[in-house]
């Protein structure tokens, strides 16, 4: 199958995507940050999360991070998710709960997802997060295969999960 190398390729591959083909679709990416440029936005105290493009079969977000961003341990409500380390590199930690406990989780996994690589999550995986490490910005893009209104996020300070309402930063590059 034939490389998606640029943004455009992407939107009109996804317009015609459906089910199984999202996961050909993500193994097939060769992109460049700078194809992303018009989505990126950055915010010192926190990763962003910039929608580019959404439907009602799928979801596709930009995130932009800086240095020592972290996402908190969450699942995806039930859907599927693809990362793409667009620039630079990061680290996913995935979970697993105690006896099906919200309150007990621990780390069952850890790896380095390099720039150009691909990952896929799902809750019957566990849970995850993603972390910054490299000292220097990232992007990173996410494709679910149907968009993810609310998810669970662990709540370190209550040492359980909790409903969360996810929101864009930007939207079709535009801030929010």
């Amino acid at each position: 199958m034939q490389a998606i190398n640029n943004l455009d390729e992407l939107l009109e591959t996804l317009a015609e995507c459906s089910g199984q083909e999202f996961v050909q679709l993500a193994t097939r990416l060769d992109l460049q940050a700078e194809d992303f440029e018009e989505y990126t936005f950055w915010d010192s105290d926190t990763y962003t999360r910039n929608c580019i493009s959404r439907n009602e079969e799928y979801e596709l977000i930009l995130l932009c991070w800086e240095a020592d961003h972290e996402t908190p341990v969450h699942c995806h409500n039930g859907e599927e998710c693809w990362v793409y380390a667009l620039q630079g590199d990061m680290e996913e930690i995935r979970y697993q709960s105690k006896s099906n406990s919200d309150h007990d989780i621990y780390e069952s996994e850890r790896g380095l997802m390099k720039e150009g690589s691909v990952a896929y999550m799902h809750d019957s995986m566990g849970f995850h997060s993603l972390h910054n490490n490299s000292g220097a910005r990232a992007m990173t893009l996410h494709l679910y295969m149907k968009p993810i209104p609310s998810c669970r996020v662990y709540d370190d300070e209550k040492n359980q999960f909790i409903r969360k309402e996810m929101v864009y930063t930007t939207e079709q590059g535009k801030k929010l």
